[in-house]
């Protein structure tokens, strides 16, 4: 199936596998037209390297596809590289939490129509759980006892964050514009699955 002309042009500025990361959603879109999307580039840096990756969202009418590319953590020393790939579709009425924050710059001068310099989303559909642990007290700042752990369980199988300081506030727009789609497109499968 051939990709829309706007994601191809999006994983190509992405620059990181980009035919690769085409080639796995051709492959999983089953013929359904792309609704809307968003590719997230991401790099972290630990001491001894540099390891990137890719993840594009696909929404469609009936689901939530994620293609992920991944630089392969077990490639030897000095050979080629090599990426892990991995795809997930998410029937959109599964989808247990689509959370958007927005941050907006002067929010005492704010206006209809301004745009958030960030935005965060976050999705969950019970694939994986984050825990939150911290060591509790009794209140008394002098008290040496060992009052054990308490915690929190949060699902969150997806969190990503665009902020126009590091990626651009285009980028922000995007994903703004892609989170609305979402959430609604996920709003309309809950009600049809009710009826």
């Amino acid at each position: 199936m051939a990709l829309p002309e706007v994601l191809v042009h999006d994983l190509q500025s992405a620059g990181y596998y980009p035919q690769l990361t085409q080639g796995i959603l051709a492959d999983s879109l089953f013929d359904e037209p792309v609704l809307a999307h968003f590719v997230h580039i991401d790099t972290h840096v630990d001491i001894e390297s540099i390891h990137r990756h890719v993840t594009a969202f696909v929404l469609t009418e009936t689901r939530l596809l994620l293609a992920h590319v991944d630089d392969d953590p077990n490639a030897e020393p000095g050979s080629k590289p090599r990426a892990v790939t991995s795809s997930e579709d998410i029937e959109l009425d599964r989808l247990g939490t689509v959370m958007v924050g927005r941050t907006f710059a002067d929010p005492a001068a704010f206006q209809p129509g301004d745009k958030p310099v960030e935005v965060s989303l976050t999705l969950s559909w019970g694939a994986s759980k984050r825990i939150e642990a911290f060591p509790e007290t009794c209140g008394d700042p002098n008290c040496m006892g060992d009052h054990g752990y308490g915690g929190s369980v949060f699902a969150e199988d997806v969190m990503i964050r665009v902020s126009a300081q590091a990626e651009g506030q285009a980028a922000v727009d995007r994903i703004a514009e892609f989170s609305g789609k979402l959430r609604a497109a996920v709003f309309h499968a809950r009600l049809r699955s009710r009826r």
